[in-house]
């Protein structure tokens, strides 16, 4: 069962994630924080961190159902809400698997959730917490989920948007049957073809070998701070010490819909793909100094989308 992470100044709270889920009439599984925290929960955390983890790897026949989470276990959503602690916050984080449904890895032995839980988690805390700050956290494949879910609902927002090294390469091929699945029972419930994520933007691009932005690359206006890590580059001679390079990594830097570029940070980090996800990596040293200098943005008001004082 994946785990439920709850940091305060003091102490680390694990809280289990249930294994079942109440039948629906409409698309979307119930929310777990729902049922885990309940809507009279004395200690509303201030910031919550949703955090998607990437594809299992190449070579990985199983992908996307061996998916699984594993931001939590190696440490880099714990980073990351620990910066958020360290400005005096409580941090609750909350783990998905890169997949379109909650779904069983062989690999992990458990019980994942996938892009409509978080879609569903997401939606209840915007609603019933509206005072907490929300973050987006991904690796790999998993950014192309969490720019989805801005993509797909232009009016949520996020105050920061933490992008691991985003790789669109496979993910359409690997989520293209139980997108045809959910269409062909729910039909599309969103503004835009989720499936269809990896160069889709129109932004003109000045090179590379696209003409189209994808998803990942894009910091949806609902984003008010996005920080982009990419990995080392192949054979790149400024790696650090230990040598790593990547033989995939983010070779885009993230822009606005309009080519802006305001809010959005990007920084090349030394270690390899994965190496990006385990603490003390370069990666997640400058995620944390970016918090700390730039703190919580101001406070948006949800429903007019104008921004409040602090």
């Amino acid at each position: 069962m994946k785990r439920v992470l709850f940091v305060s100044l003091s102490a680390v709270v694990l809280l289990l994630a249930a294994c079942s889920q109440a039948p629906r009439s409409d698309y979307r599984p119930e929310a777990r924080i729902q049922e885990e925290l309940g809507p009279g929960v004395q200690s509303v955390p201030d910031v919550v961190v949703f955090a998607v983890s990437g594809r299992c790897g190449v070579p990985c026949d199983g992908a996307p159902d061996d998916n699984y989470e594993y931001l939590t276990d190696r440490g880099a959503a714990g980073a990351v809400a620990g910066a958020f602690a360290d400005l005096g916050k409580s941090v609750l984080v909350v783990g998905y698997s890169s997949h379109l449904f909650n779904h069983y890895s062989s690999l992990s032995g458990e019980y994942e959730y996938g892009f409509l839980q978080l879609e569903a988690d997401f939606d209840w805390v915007r609603n019933n917490w509206p005072g907490t700050r929300r973050v987006l956290l991904a690796h790999s494949h998993g950014t192309n989920w969490t720019h989805d879910l801005l993509r797909a609902h232009p009016d949520w927002t996020v105050d920061y948007l933490i992008d691991l090294d985003g790789i669109c390469v496979l993910w359409e091929d690997d989520n293209e049957d139980y997108f045809d699945y959910f269409y062909s029972t729910y039909g599309n419930p969103w503004p835009v073809d989720l499936s269809k994520s990896c160069d889709v933007e129109p932004i003109e691009k000045t090179w590379y070998w696209t003409s189209d932005y994808s998803a990942k690359d894009v910091a949806y206006w609902g984003a008010t701070y996005n920080l982009e890590v990419q990995s080392a580059r192949l054979l790149a001679s400024d790696v650090g010490a230990a040598g790593d390079t990547s033989l995939v990594f983010d070779y885009t830097d993230n822009v606005r819909l309009d080519d802006s570029t305001g809010g959005i940070w990007t920084f090349v980090a030394d270690e390899d793909h994965n190496g990006i996800t385990y603490p003390g990596s370069s990666a997640l040293e400058w995620v944390a100094a970016k918090i700390a200098e730039l703190g919580l943005p101001l406070l948006r008001d949800r429903k007019a989308n104008v921004l409040l004082e602090r």
